[in-house]
Parts: C-alpha cells; sequence; structure tokens
C-alpha cells in the first residue's frame, strides 16, 4: 500500500512487473509487432514534450535523458540544476546510479571469465575462504548465481547499504556479514533479487585482482570502454560535479537532505557515471566496436535465471520482449516481439533507466537526482510511457492506488488526526461535572483513532514494507513516510496513557464518592 514499493525499486530496478500492471492484458489477438522498417521514431520535439511534462510531474529537480538509434544520437537533452541555484545539468553531469552500478559490476565479472581468471560455475566457498565462504552456509553458491540472483541470499540481508547507520561499511566487512546470515532459499532454487548479491561479486572481483573494487572497475570496464568520468569513489564524483540528490517530502516539498552512500554499496547502488558515458556504454552494449570483446558482451546478455513468465535476469539486466511496440502493451508475449534488456536503479535520492534493444538497435539513458518518494509505481510508468513515446505507441493508462495516491494526504492527516485524538481524551479527563457522553465519547473517538494508527503504523507499512518496522533502510528512503510514523506512534502511546491514567482516576473518584 503506502509503502509498496519502498524496497523492491530501492533493489530490482525492473520496470518489467510495472509495465504489466500498467497494461498488459494477456495474449489477445492483436496486430503482429511491426517490422524494424515500419517503425517510426518520436521526433526530438515530441519526447522533448514528454519529458518536461513527467519532469513537471514527478517534481524531477534534474534530469538527463539520451536516445539512441542504429547507433546514432537522436535525442540528447539535459533539464535543471545539478545543485541549488546551479550549475545546471549537463551530460557530463555525474549522478549516483543506484542498481544500475549492477551492469559495472557484471560487466568486470565477465572480463574476468573471458581472460580465465574467474568461471561462472567457481563457488563462495573456493573464492572468498579469507572471508569465511568455505564455512558459509552460500558456500556452494555460484558466481553464475550471485549474477542472477538465485544464491539464496535474502532482500533483508542486502538492506544494509541504505542503512543511515550501518555497524560496516567496508566491502569486506559487508561481505563477513552477508555470509554468515541466513539462507531464504536453496541456492538455484528461486530468484530473489538482492544487493547482498552483488555485494559478494564485489569482493570476488577485489580477490581475484588483488586491487580494490575501485581500481578494478577502472581497469577491467571504465578504460577499456573509453569512459571519462564513472567511477564509485564519491569524493571523486564530487570534484566533478556530482548532482545533488533530492527527495519530495509529501509530494510536495523539495528537500536536499543527504541520503546514505556506502562505500560496500559500489558494487550494487553508489557506482557514479553520467549520460555521456552511459551512453558509450549503451552504444557498446548494441555492438559498437570498444576496447571490450564482443564475446564479453554476448556473455553479459546470456541469461541466467528465470525472473517470471515474461522477464529473464542476465549479468545485471532484465531481458524481456519489447511489448511498448504494442499498443497499451498488448499482447506482451508475442514471440515476434524483439528482445529488450533493462534496468532501472533507485536509491534513496536518485533514479535511473538503461535500457537496449540490440535487434532495434535502440539505447536508451535516463538519469535524476530526485527520489520519487511513497509513489514508486510513478518512476515504473514513466520509463514504460517513455518506450511508448519513443517508439510511436500509445501507452495504457497509469493503474492508481487510492491508498498510495492518497498517501500524502494520509501522512499528514494521521499524525495530525492522532493529536486531535489526544487533545480530546485530556479534555475528557478533566471534565468531572459532566455527563457521562461528555466523558465517555471522547475517549472512545479517541480509542478508535488510536486503533486506526497502530494498525497502520504496526501492519500496513511493515506488511508492504517487507521489512521490520524499526528496519532503518525504508525509514531513511521515505523519511516522509517515517516522520509520520514516528509522530503518530507517540501521540498513540500518550493517548493510551492519558487515556489509561483518566480511567484510573474516574475510577478512584467513583470509589471516594461511594464511600
Amino acid at each position: 500500500m503506502v509503502a509498496v514499493g519502498i524496497i523492491t525499486v530501492l533493489t530490482t530496478g525492473s520496470t518489467a512487473a510495472a509495465s504489466m500492471g500498467a497494461g498488459a492484458t494477456g495474449a489477445t489477438a492483436t496486430a503482429p509487432a511491426p517490422a524494424k522498417s515500419q517503425i517510426t521514431l518520436a521526433t526530438k520535439s515530441e519526447i522533448d514534450a514528454f519529458l518536461k511534462k513527467e519532469r513537471a510531474d514527478l517534481k524531477m529537480s534534474g534530469l538527463a535523458v539520451v536516445v539512441l538509434s542504429k547507433g546514432s544520437v537522436i535525442f540528447d537533452r539535459t533539464y535543471g540544476d545539478a545543485a541549488p541555484g546551479g550549475p545546471a545539468v549537463t551530460l557530463d553531469t555525474p549522478f549516483v546510479l543506484g542498481s544500475t552500478s549492477k551492469q559495472f559490476t557484471g560487466l568486470a565479472i565477465q572480463q574476468l571469465i573471458a581472460t580465465g581468471k574467474l568461471s561462472l560455475d567457481d563457488t563462495v566457498g573456493m573464492l572468498l575462504r579469507p572471508l569465511g565462504g568455505d564455512v558459509s552456509p552460500f558456500a556452494t553458491v555460484t558466481v553464475a548465481q550471485l549474477l542472477g540472483h538465485t544464491s539464496g541470499i535474502g532482500l533483508e540481508a542486502g538492506e544494509d547499504v541504505f542503512d543511515p547507520a550501518p555497524g560496516f561499511t567496508s566491502l569486506e566487512a559487508a561481505t563477513r556479514h552477508l555470509l554468515k546470515s541466513t539462507p531464504s532459499s536453496r541456492p538455484g532454487t528461486k530468484f530473489e533479487y538482492t544487493n547482498g548479491n552483488y555485494t559478494v561479486l564485489g569482493s570476488i572481483i577485489e580477490r581475484i585482482t588483488g586491487h580494490s573494487f575501485e581500481e578494478a572497475l577502472q581497469t577491467l570496464v571504465v578504460k577499456p570502454l573509453g569512459l571519462t568520468s564513472t567511477t564509485s569513489d564519491l569524493a571523486n564524483a564530487q570534484k566533478k560535479g556530482l548532482a545533488v540528490g533530492h527527495y519530495t517530502w509529501f509530494g510536495a516539498i523539495d528537500s536536499t537532505i543527504p541520503g546514505p552512500r556506502w562505500p560496500m554499496g559500489a558494487p550494487s547502488a553508489y557506482t557514479t557515471s553520467t549520460a555521456g558515458d552511459l551512453t558509450r556504454l549503451v552504444r557498446a552494449e548494441l555492438g559498437e566496436r570498444s576496447g571490450i570483446d564482443p564475446a564479453v558482451f554476448a556473455a553479459d546478455h546470456a541469461p541466467l535465471a528465470t525472473v517470471d513468465g515474461f522477464s529473464k535476469y542476465a549479468s545485471g539486466w532484465y531481458q524481456r520482449r519489447l511489448w511498448e511496440l504494442h499498443d497499451r502493451d498488448e499482447n506482451y508475449d508475442d514471440p515476434g516481439l524483439p528482445l529488450i534488456y533493462e534496468h532501472t536503479g533507485t536509491t534513496s535520492r536518485e533514479v535511473s533507466y538503461l535500457a537496449f534493444s540490440p535487434d532495434l538497435g535502440l539505447g536508451v539513458v535516463m538519469l535524476s537526482n530526485t527520489r520519487v518518494g511513497t509513489d514508486v509505481g510513478r518512476f515504473g510508468g514513466f520509463d514504460n510511457e517513455l518506450l511508448h513515446t519513443i517508439i510511436g505507441t500509445t501507452a495504457s493508462p497509469p493503474m492508481v492506488d487510492p491508498l498510495i495516491a492518497a498517501a500524502p494526504i494520509i501522512m499528514v492527516a494521521l499524525p495530525l488526526l492522532q493529536l486531535a485524538a489526544l487533545v480530546a481524551v485530556i479534555a475528557a479527563s478533566g471534565r468531572r461535572h459532566r455527563g457521562r457522553f461528555g466523558r465517555w465519547f471522547p475517549r472512545i473517538a479517541a480509542t478508535l483513532m488510536t486503533l486506526v494508527t497502530l494498525y497502520f503504523v504496526f501492519m500496513v507499512v511493515p506488511a508492504q514494507s517487507h521489512l521490520p518496522l524499526l528496519n532503518r533502510s525504508w525509514w531513511a528512503s521515505v523519511p516522509d513516510l517515517g516522520v509520520s510514523v514516528a509522530v503518530s506512534s507517540l501521540l498513540a502511546a500518550a493517548c493510551l496513557v492519558v487515556g489509561a491514567v483518566g480511567v484510573i482516576r474516574g475510577r478512584r473518584v467513583i470509589r471516594s464518592g461511594s464511600t
């Protein structure tokens, strides 16, 4: 509900499910997908108009978008500022990527495999013995299972990268911790997206190369691709003008409060890059000659796990059919549809999206320094609508969850109503000479309001975030919800205490009157 996508989008980065929910209706009798020669891509002005509207609706502070077609850039625009008061966002402005960091980690792993230093079948026990891998419950987990999120490392185990106050911040310490965690499933049996898999892969890269993750990243990926600003060193990125992260409180108030950015999150969430560098990456993914062997990219695109009935997962990429070629995503399982590889990235303050379709020669890069708040589905819908706009087809009207749509109002109203309930209980406790209605009705109303608050706080939020109530990761990711929950809980507790004291005092008065 209100917190339904807090963790899902922070970690998965896939728009597949969002797109399906938005409009796919199953296999229906629709026209076949148009041939490549029949596809007419949108004009610059059409894409620009769409982005301006969406940027205003999603309240994105800064935005950079690049669209590629058959090796050529057909659209590249930037909007807004990289920091309050400037400078303006450019194609060379670094952004924290979120989960699109995984493309770089996956590519580094495939580079090591290509040079014979690593194998998809190598196990954690073999590779990370110095970190306790040989005695870990994940000792038999393979590199392929880590890349494809079928290792059995659970979702919650990988959420330390979003913790505002983790017990450790280094990649090595985080990996030791993960290797001691309790498996959520038997290795190789279930797809469960978690940042923890790529944290472990980061440590494997360090162990195999004998260098830090940053040094290995530069050697294996950045330099061979000719990238100029991609780095996992946040201090270095800040020197180059790293975009300041934003968060929109209650869907209306823009803020630049900082979010977590820890070194151990570099392989999964905190690598930084620019629209220009990511354009070079996507060109290479589409087959343009680079300093990386084409066979490495072929291995990078090979599916390693089945996500669901319509998508698979490769080395940091979701693979699915490009159902946006059909109006309203109809006939999404049409076998004639070309493949698209994509991934979204979301931190507590930034969002990103990368996609490419080798069959069409189509590529998309999107970066923003604004976190969209509790309604994360809006961002998934944005990706889907962006692809429809570029391709020239009609997107389905976005599905609206009434509770999520009302979340900003609920987050403000809940503590205010609970405060009113507390005031009513205090007032009722002092009404000694009034009738029973004057004494008990406010207490009954306040009790009902408190029960609603407690249900929301202790049932709705944990159930929808899939994390314990006191987990700090989601509090940092959606601070407005966290503040609302905290204030409402304190007021509810005060209401219960005041109400209980009032009842006890009332009984004492009755007893003293009877004597």
